[in-house]
């Protein structure tokens, strides 16, 4: 008891240490970056904020402080130093294919893949054939990667995105228009989440048997043993350090609601953590098991990725105009429509008794009632008839008074809190590029 209380005591301090390190709020600062981003479309697309920057920012710091506690704890066990998993030569590869390829490629998923690959081929491949290289300090550095401890860094912090995703993946989710795999103009739920994690990591070192200090571990610990072997009279010491890391979550639901994309999202997530950190594990005891989980890293990340697009592109939309009548694609929340009683998926087919079949027509009426509008229409319980009490536009339309014509109408029905579905022929839509530091560059040089 008295060790676990030792233990429990270093622990704590060290994630309080974590949380006001520099470096976490260096990436708390790039978290704020990412939700001002959406801020920005909402503005552009609706005109107004939809999702308020400090109520995403609480939320994501908060769970962000969740997961790094349990992520914490599941390294503290599994006994991962930060010398054995190679975090020199991650780094640099994610920056890369961040840069010159896809920002979803910024994972540890590939980037831990590729050097995990990379290490293997100089094992088995260079050094057989030219001893010498195993002198060169970068490839010293790779043939000494714990492969184990690296995908099982992989697959823990994945299996965190994963329970961050099912709790909170569809909060905050932001209505977009776009275009389906059919080039059909559809309602779609962008979800964007972003979490700043404090991580207690430990750190390795070897010292003289006679010089360690510090708390006694059990004889089973860690799980995935180190593969240094201290010479005789020495023994390996670890530390425990503060860290900061970040995790990012993006998807789109265009033919579920935004809670049923996250929910499957982390299924598939989970059950893909938890196989590659099984993997890992058992990597440790049994090699021969080793290539197959730095396969699995990069391909199965990859296979997820490809399947969840692919099903929700082809499925029937969720969100498109109906042969008649208006659909309400999402009520914002403490706006006139919520307070009216309106719901997501109504169908709104008149407007002071006058039938109405597009958004135009629907913000025409708007703006032609005083202050109270029924609206009658229809949802899955059956026939509404209820009375919409208008209301002043919010600040966050400040400066909109005249926007631009094509958007004019979503503007104005924003206003009161109602994100119609768009129809085949809207014109206003996002378009997804894959645009990256490279590409970019090599525009400008074109120019």
């Amino acid at each position: 008891m008295h060790i676990l209380l030792q233990l429990g005591q270093i622990f704590f301090q060290t994630f309080l240490i974590a949380i006001v390190y520099p470096m976490f709020w260096v990436v708390f600062f790039l978290v704020y970056l990412q939700y001002k981003r959406i801020a920005s479309m909402e503005l552009r697309l609706f005109g107004r904020v939809i999702n308020p920057l400090r109520k995403q920012l609480a939320a994501s710091f908060g769970l962000g402080l969740l997961a790094g506690l349990l992520a914490s704890l599941i390294l503290f066990l599994l006994g991962l130093s930060l010398e054995q998993i190679g975090l020199y030569y991650i780094w640099p590869v994610a920056l890369l294919l961040l840069l010159l390829f896809n920002p979803r490629y910024f994972c540890f998923a590939y980037a831990g893949g590729i050097v995990a690959l990379l290490s293997l081929f100089i094992r088995f491949l260079v050094v057989p054939l030219f001893p010498a290289a195993a002198s060169q300090p970068v490839i010293a550095g790779l043939i000494k990667i714990h492969i184990p401890a690296l995908l099982a860094l992989i697959g823990l912090l994945h299996l965190m995105e994963a329970l961050l995703i099912y709790i909170g993946g569809h909060w905050g989710a932001s209505p977009i228009y776009c275009k389906n795999g059919q080039g059909e103009v559809v309602g779609a739920f962008s979800l964007q989440r972003f979490w700043p994690i404090p991580l207690v990591a430990l750190m390795m070192m070897v010292v003289l048997e006679t010089e360690i200090a510090g708390v006694s571990m059990p004889e089973w610990w860690p799980l995935i043993k180190s593969g240094i072997q201290p010479e005789a009279g020495k023994t390996l010491q670890y530390m425990a350090v503060p860290v900061a890391a970040g995790l990012g979550y993006g998807d789109l639901a265009i033919s579920s609601t935004p809670r049923e994309k996250a929910v499957t999202s982390a299924k598939y997530l989970g059950l893909y953590s938890a196989l590659l950190l099984g993997l890992a594990v058992a990597a440790a005891y049994y090699p021969q098991l080793i290539l197959p989980g730095v396969l699995l890293a990069p391909l199965g990340h990859e296979l997820l990725i490809a399947y969840g697009n692919q099903r929700e592109r082809t499925r029937k939309p969720l969100y498109r105009q109906g042969a008649r009548g208006v659909t309400i694609m999402m009520v914002l929340p403490g706006s006139a429509a919520e307070k009216s009683g309106l719901q997501a998926g109504d169908r709104i087919l008149r407007l002071n008794g006058a039938p109405v079949n597009s958004c135009r027509e629907l913000d025409e009426g708007l703006s032609q009632s005083y202050f109270l509008v029924l609206l009658e229409g229809e949802r899955d319980t059956g026939p509404f008839s209820i009375v919409l009490r208008k209301e002043a536009p919010p600040e966050s339309s400040a400066g909109f008074a005249a926007p631009p014509l094509p958007v004019a109408s979503i503007y104005r029905c924003a206003e009161q809190g109602i994100i119609v579905a768009p129809s085949q022929h809207t014109p206003v839509f996002v378009e997804f590029k894959r645009s990256t530091i490279f590409s970019r560059l090599l525009r400008w040089f074109r120019q």
